[in-house]
């Protein structure tokens, strides 16, 4: 990255024409980007046919994120369309959601055994070992079309009934093109298919209390807020979610949910009060090269809706996030977790031998790792090659950090588990020891 250029810099030239044009649109009445919360709800109301929204949690973060991504994101056009669009999406999920629980309470009424959840920073290898331990079939876990839309709405219902393909999945996949040619280097950070295995923070989105939003927006007081208060409503949603994805699947409601989320380790107090004997396994990498691989894939989604922000602030707002996410998340394991519901390994172990740091994980599930769910990894494995879609390239200095410094602000973390460095840095060792 070339720190001189700016974030227009990095959008494809038909985005840049196309934020021209949706300007023009703009001026001239045509379009309508305004996010008025009112005006939003109004509107799910209308779309939807529907008026109950239940719980209404969720309107103090709506609030909050419509405000801050007002007065803080400057988004160019598109990024105000996407942003209102998304808003609208969940505000109708929440609406179908409710309707749905009227119509069959039984769904709220299904057993959800203790999930095993991963719980580590972004970039540390959390995708690829939930993906690789979703090969095995006695764990539930999402799509990424139902992370999007979790609630079937009525022509969800039909298109089962005609033998028709949801309808969630040709947006979802309509949807998927459009993010990948509008930002085609994001799939080299975080591989994207419709049918892929999925994390659950969408599903936290639809409580309007998630870093997923951070990803896409500079908006640091909608933050800040995330951070420091409790977000145990989101996650009760988010239980509840699960229930109506499986109830619509008809899975067996004997086999747990493997979850994971990088969000966990900055709201694990209500992960643990809503699942509070939840299995944790905890994989832990190079604190240096975490944080510059996050910067990048933010920097990567960002810069598609904003052209103000700058790779420094990037840097400067996910070192410090990174830093406070780790010290949160190891005070509530201390004060919080039981040593037999914790399990930590090394992202190192899993990379040189993942047959060995996954029987170690089996082992503390108390689970046998049989052989056909060691074939069903390793073809995974086989046709999931690292770099697949290109090498994730990045450099803590194109976000003006100093490996030095992240490394004394982050080496309680890195002596806590004995995380070896992933490049050899003799200043750093020395430092280290």
């Amino acid at each position: 990255m070339n720190k001189k250029l700016q974030a227009i810099d990095y959008q494809r030239t038909p985005i840049r024409m196309l934020n021209t044009a949706l300007r023009g649109f703009s001026a001239l009445g045509i379009t309508d980007f305004q996010m008025n919360p009112s005006a939003l709800i109004a509107t799910a109301q209308k779309d939807t046919g529907l008026t109950d929204f239940g719980d209404d949690s969720f309107l103090k973060p709506m609030k909050l994120l419509i405000q801050s991504l007002q007065d803080e994101a400057d988004l160019n056009s598109l990024g105000k369309f996407m942003s209102k669009s998304s808003i609208l999406r969940l505000l109708k999920g929440r609406l179908y959601a409710q309707d749905l629980i009227k119509r069959h309470p039984e769904i709220l009424a299904r057993s959800m055994p203790d999930p095993v959840v991963i719980v580590g920073l972004a970039r540390s290898g959390t995708t690829r070992l939930q993906r690789l331990m979703a090969s095995d079939s006695n764990f539930l876990h999402i799509k990424s079309w139902e992370s999007v839309y979790p609630v079937p709405d009525p022509e969800c219902f039909t298109a089962r009934a005609d033998g028709k393909i949801d309808p969630r999945i040709t947006a979802v996949e309509r949807g998927l093109k459009a993010v990948l040619y509008m930002s085609p280097q994001i799939a080299a950070v975080h591989p994207l298919d419709t049918f892929e295995v999925e994390e659950e923070i969408g599903l936290i989105q639809h409580g309007f209390s998630t870093q997923l939003f951070e990803v896409s927006a500079k908006i640091p007081t909608f933050s800040e807020w995330l951070m420091t208060h409790d977000q145990t409503a989101a996650y009760e949603y988010m239980a509840m979610l699960l229930k109506i994805i499986s109830w619509f699947r008809d899975d067996p409601e004997d086999k747990p949910w493997l979850l994971k989320s990088p969000q966990h380790m900055q709201d694990l107090d209500a992960l643990l009060h809503v699942f509070p004997n939840a299995k944790l396994i905890c994989p832990h990498r190079d604190p240096i090269k975490v944080v510059g691989s996050s910067c990048s894939m933010v920097w990567n989604a960002i810069v598609r809706d904003s052209a103000s922000v700058t790779p420094e602030w990037v840097g400067t707002e996910w070192l410090n996030k990174t830093e406070r996410m780790l010290k949160k998340s190891l005070k509530v394991r201390a004060a919080s977790v039981p040593d037999q519901n914790q399990y930590d390994v090394l992202y190192a172990d899993i990379t040189a031998d993942w047959e060995n740091a996954i029987g170690g994980i089996y082992d503390f599930l108390g689970q046998p790792l049989t052989p056909h769910t060691r074939t069903a990894m390793q073809a995974w494995l086989d046709s999931n090659r690292q770099h697949q879609h290109g090498a994730h390239k990045y450099s803590l200095t194109d976000f003006g950090l100093d490996p030095q410094e992240v490394e004394q602000r982050l080496m309680f973390y890195r002596k806590r588990f004995n995380i070896p460095f992933e490049s050899i840095n003799p200043h750093m060792a020395i430092a280290n020891n």
